[in-house]
């Protein structure tokens, strides 16, 4: 269970982090990989175990204790969480071992009940979720087994007949085609492959799994909205990429778009963010500026690992917990007896030594091995030990309120060591609770040690101090002793510090933050600062010599946080000095502390200006780093060619991975006067000289030898480049731009070569462009051609797809007796959807014998049966076409017509229609 909730914490974190930083941003490629990253990191972290050295729930002393710094130096050897430790417990001996059997173990058994409870819930809840995953998947088979399919390339178009939004999944996509005139359908077509060539269907299948297994977690669902909304961002991109007019593209889109509805497995047009779409399409480009967000991830997914990932245990320590765990189950009496004396922290070892004007005690347990290691250290004035007798194995014996220390051992000139006991004072335990504290032997055992006593609690009841539980605990075990206690009140007062908490006081005294360092922290702030941040100055060293050499350097008016930072990133005005030297006088603080994080050195500038780039900015040094640009990269371009290479080139070349060797490539395939700008269009639309699929079909199609030979020797021969193989086709000027529109469109060799092997020769590229976007294909033209159409053009062929106009549609007009229809005649038909069906209908009527041509002019201006009998049932039986067509032309109705005859009765339709032209 502490699984699933640490998992759906990450998932909402991974949210929150895409929808503050990176959902605004126009890197959809990257969103998408970091979104599924994401889902993916957030089920795989919780596994990992962290060393005991770097984690923050490494186990102290006591649970609230803050440091090792200074005074308490708390640790254990074998990284054990403190909530696995059995704590301090009371000395008071166990009377009854069922009553300590009942006491421990039946508030688990409730505990238990209630986690059994909630797993069954959740469980519940992926069944239920995970059946509706699957009814989705049914309902998406059924449909490809239901409706018929049209196969192309690598895609199928399954046609339905009812009215829904057209979506895609896997290779398949689901449209109504009768919902959509032909560009509209067309660029659905080119919208949904784009779905299909990206494998858009895995990231919804993942995220669909996502919310079957965190179906509790809000977050969950709100991150399976982001993936699908940056999907059809990414889509959106890419269209408008391949050169679809975006106003246009925006007009279909609200042609399509549907109520809002959820898209399950099936990418689809959704309303409910089509506004959202359109203001991502219009909205500017994302720059390399932004990449700094992608990089917080980082630093924020491990400060959750070192955290709240478990602390890497060593084999003993797993092998003892097993030992104490099986023990539990069968508590004895014996076990008791093992567990008290293990836990027992009223004894130990201490060591002694004397420096400094103090007396340093370090406290710790007698057995290392057993269990756990701890460790703390007090210091005390030197009187602390006056008494204690010269020799070994000598016994002294301290009496405070809370107890009595025996030492036993040996401490002569400032050295010492030995064993201790402690026994409390239940005196003094009960004077604790009548103040409303809580104390067993470990908190008595503190108390001695700070000497927490009667006068204390005297004290705090005199200044009526209203503290619980926490506060005292902050108290012992931060050492916060009575003398300090009032030192700071009084102090913090003068200082006009009125709102604080023991928690504050505490950690002032544990950082040994004395009230000078606060007024110095409150000058250099300009105001009263939080106690919060003063100690966290003092514990990262911030001291008035480091600011003064600031200030000595002309560094005068930096606020606290700023002078925070360039301590953390130990920005030194020397480093600034640095790169004064090399003649950056105007370097500001921050330019400096930006520098230092990203390792920009004044060597690494130096050698850039050595390299030529003399007027090289600071600002330009920091994103070379950051893209790991060096200038032996920039000399390998310069050596091959390219002398006047500039940094921002270097850059994009290096962001886009193009290298010197990519470039000889690219120059052995022809391109011999290729640009590093062009170089990078290639590589970014990944037109790479690599062999390819269709290199080989061309090859094994170009067999000029019936024995096999010849094409034995052509494949052998055949260049292993995407260029060449369009220069064998007798395309020798192929610009950088005609490859990078082939390979967008994935218009390949054989592609062309088909339409050789139909007699289309010397096909313009731009054309073959064209002839792919609207998949138009030799076998399509080919269709038409057995249909009788013998010199069909690559226009009409194009114009034919464009309109969705198959060979079928016209066989079944020759069928009817229309033997010579031209492809005009054709085109002109499906336009103004004259069909088939339409045509046999229409003959049927007493316009039955027409030409086509005013069968078609019927059709386009609305006139049916139905139009012309109100007119017959006036009287006028014998109407033309040509009637037929005026009445409808000019809007003349029965009831306007029944008006001419009230006043008379003789009037032609012909008069009819004047009167209503000029009238």
């Amino acid at each position: 269970m502490a699984y699933i909730i640490y998992s759906a914490a990450l998932i909402g974190l991974s949210y929150i982090i895409y929808r503050l930083f990176l959902s605004k941003e126009t890197f959809y490629h990257l969103n998408r990989w970091v979104l599924v990253g994401l889902v993916l990191v957030s089920f795989c972290l919780p596994f990992i175990s962290v060393p005991e050295n770097i984690s923050f729930k490494t186990t102290i002393f006591q649970p609230s204790a803050d440091s090792k710094i200074q005074q308490t130096a708390i640790s254990e050897n074998n990284s054990t969480p403190i909530e696995n430790t059995i704590p301090f417990s009371d000395s008071a001996p166990v009377t009854s071992t069922s009553e300590s059997i009942t006491d421990t173990i039946a508030p688990s058994i409730i505990a238990l009940d209630w986690i059994s409870i909630l797993l069954y819930i959740y469980v519940l809840g992926v069944m239920a979720f995970g059946i509706n995953f699957l009814i989705q998947l049914a309902v998406l088979i059924f449909r490809m087994i239901k409706y018929p399919s049209i196969e192309v390339d690598a895609y199928k178009i399954v046609e339905t007949d009812t009215n829904h939004a057209p979506y895609s999944f896997w290779n398949r996509i689901f449209i109504n085609p009768n919902q959509y005139d032909p560009d509209t359908y067309l660029q659905i077509l080119k919208h949904e492959q784009m779905h299909i060539a990206g494998a858009h269907s895995l990231d919804m299948l993942l995220v669909e799994l996502l919310v079957t297994i965190q179906w509790f977690n809000p977050f969950a669902w709100l991150y399976r909205k982001a993936i699908d909304n940056n999907l059809e961002y990414l889509t959106d991109d890419g269209m408008l990429k391949k050169g679809e007019d975006k106003e246009m593209y925006q007009m279909n889109l609200l042609k399509v778009s549907t109520p809002d509805m959820p898209t399950g497995l099936a990418t689809s047009y959704n309303q409910s963010f089509l506004k959202k779409r359109i203001i991502m399409m219009n909205s500017k480009k994302s720059t390399a500026k932004s990449g700094w967000k992608y990089l917080i991830i980082i630093p924020l997914l491990a400060l959750t690992v070192l955290s709240f990932n478990p602390v890497h245990m060593n084999p003993t320590t797993a092998e003892n917990d097993a030992f104490y765990s099986d023990e539990l189950e069968t508590p004895s009496e014996e076990h008791f007896e093992e567990s008290k004396f293990k836990n027992d922290y009223t004894r130990g070892s201490w060591d002694a030594e004397l420096g400094g004007g103090k007396l340093c005690i370090m406290y710790r347990n007698a057995e290392p091995l057993k269990r756990s290691y701890w460790s703390i250290t007090r210091c005390y004035d030197p009187t602390f030990f006056a008494g204690f007798p010269a020799g070994n194995k000598q016994n002294f014996e301290i009496t405070r309120d809370a107890g009595t220390m025996l030492f036993t051992g040996e401490f002569e000139n400032g050295l010492g060591d030995g064993r201790y006991t402690f026994t409390p004072n239940t005196n003094f335990s009960k004077a604790l609770r009548d103040y409303g504290f809580s104390a067993d032997n470990e908190e008595l055992v503190h108390c001695f040690l700070t000497d927490f006593d009667e006068t204390y609690l005297a004290y705090l009841k005199q200044e009526n101090l209203s503290l619980d539980q926490d506060d005292f605990e902050d108290i012992i075990h931060k050492g916060l002793s009575l003398d300090k206690l009032k030192m700071y009140r009084k102090g913090l007062a003068n200082l006009g510090y009125n709102d604080y908490t023991m928690n504050e006081v505490s950690k002032l005294n544990l950082f040994d933050v004395d009230l000078a360092y606060i007024k110095f922290i409150n000058k250099v702030n300009g105001q009263q600062t939080s106690l919060k941040k003063i100690t966290k100055a003092k514990i990262h060293n911030l001291s008035p010599e480091f600011i003064k050499s600031y200030s000595d350097n002309g560094y005068k008016k930096m606020s606290l946080e700023d002078y925070m930072k360039l301590k953390i990133h130990n920005v030194s005005p020397d480093f600034i000095a640095d790169f004064k030297k090399e003649g950056y006088t105007d370097i500001s603080a921050k330019q400096a502390q930006n520098l230092k994080i990203h390792n920009v050195t004044p060597e690494y500038v130096q050698a850039y200006k050595n390299a030529g780039f003399k007027n090289i900015t600071l600002k330009e040094a920091q994103n070379l780093k950051i893209h790991n640009v060096t200038p032996a990269f920039i000399q390998s371009f310069q050596k091959m060619g390219y002398p006047n290479i500039t940094l921002k080139e270097a850059k994009n070349l290096k962001i886009h991975n193009v290298t010197p060797s990519l470039v000889e490539s690219y120059k052995k395939a022809g391109q011999k006067n290729i640009s590093l700008k062009e170089a990078v269009k290639l590589k970014i639309h990944n037109v790479t000289p690599q062999l390819t699929t269709a290199a080989q079909q061309y090859s094994q199609s170009s067999s000029t030898n019936s024995s096999g030979k010849g094409y034995q020797k052509s494949q052998q021969t055949t260049p292993n480049d995407f260029i060449k193989q369009f220069k064998a086709l007798g395309y020798d000027d192929v610009s950088v731009d005609d490859i990078i529109s082939l390979k967008i469109h994935n218009v390949t060799p054989e592609f062309i070569k088909r339409y050789n092997d139909a007699g289309y020769k010397n096909i313009p590229l731009d054309e073959v462009v064209g002839l792919k976007i609207h998949n138009v294909t030799p076998e399509f033209i080919n269709t038409f051609k057995k249909a009788g159409y013998k010199n069909i053009s690559l226009d009409d062929a194009k114009s034919l797809k464009i309109h969705n106009v198959s060979s079928d549609y016209a066989s079944e007009y020759a069928k009817m007796g229309y033997n010579n229809l031209s492809i005009d005649d054709l085109m002109s038909l499906k336009i103004h959807n004259v069909s088939p069906q339409f045509i046999k209908d229409f003959k049927k009527t007493r316009f039955g014998n027409l030409p086509l041509d005013d069968i078609i002019s019927f059709k386009i201006h609305n006139v049916t049966p139905e139009f012309v009998k109100p007119f017959e049932d006036l009287g006028y039986s014998n109407i033309s076409a040509d009637q037929a067509r005026s009445l409808k032309i000019h809007g003349v109705t029965p009831e306007f017509v029944k008006s001419l005859k009230d006043q008379d009765n003789d009037i032609s339709l012909e008069q009819a229609i004047r009167i209503k032209i000029h009238f």
